[in-house]
């Protein structure tokens, strides 16, 4: 009982991709990703190999909210982008949107910070046996002369078939803007409610 009721809400989620790599000769690239998620904490690991390169990628968040207000902690180790950083979104929620300081590591050994503007939005709609959710997250982040004129972003989108009342298929989409790089992903999976 205690166990059923700790994981309401908790989904556990797996992928698998393979692909042709882009420069021959290299073998198959693939990613494999497992997971958690649950509207208050997000568990992602990712193993990837990309022209013959082996990366591990990890994303990991907690979201705490009360009173039209919440405190996210996220870190984000993209080996496979050389992207680290471990950051913290303190934002006020109003309509679906966000607006707040973010404060994330600027260095890869997570010990100096930097906080700036941030806003967001986040919408979900469900029909029938389709559940779509659509994110958006924009930061002003300072360059290296302290100016804030560069806006980075993560965009994504979920696209979820509830196949059964445990299991769902998933199509996800991803596209960001983060520390100078720009990179996308899409892939597809699978969502298992425990």
């Amino acid at each position: 009982m205690l166990l059923d009721s700790l994981l309401v809400g908790v989904m556990l989620f797996s992928s698998f991709a393979i692909r042709t790599p882009n420069v021959q000769p290299n073998p198959d690239d693939y990613e494999v990703s497992i997971g958690l998620s649950h509207s208050n904490f997000y568990i992602n690991r990712q193993w990837e190999r990309e022209l013959g390169s082996k990366y591990v990628d990890d994303l990991v968040w907690a979201k705490l909210e009360g009173s039209g207000v919440y405190f996210k902690p996220e870190y984000i180790n993209k080996n496979s982008r050389g992207i680290k950083y471990l950051k913290m979104d303190w934002r006020k929620t109003w309509l679906g949107m966000t607006v707040g300081f973010t404060t994330r590591s600027t260095t890869k050994y997570l010990d100096e910070y930097e906080t700036f503007i941030s806003v967001g939005m986040s919408k979900k709609k469900t029909y029938g046996n389709i559940e779509i959710e659509v994110t958006f997250d924009g930061y002003l982040p300072p360059d290296e002369y302290g100016e804030n004129t560069t806006f980075e972003f993560e965009d994504k989108f979920k696209l979820s078939w509830k196949l059964s009342d445990r299991i769902r298929l998933y199509n996800l989409g991803e596209v960001f803007k983060l520390k100078g790089q720009q990179f996308y992903k899409a892939k597809i999976g699978i969502e298992v409610s425990l």
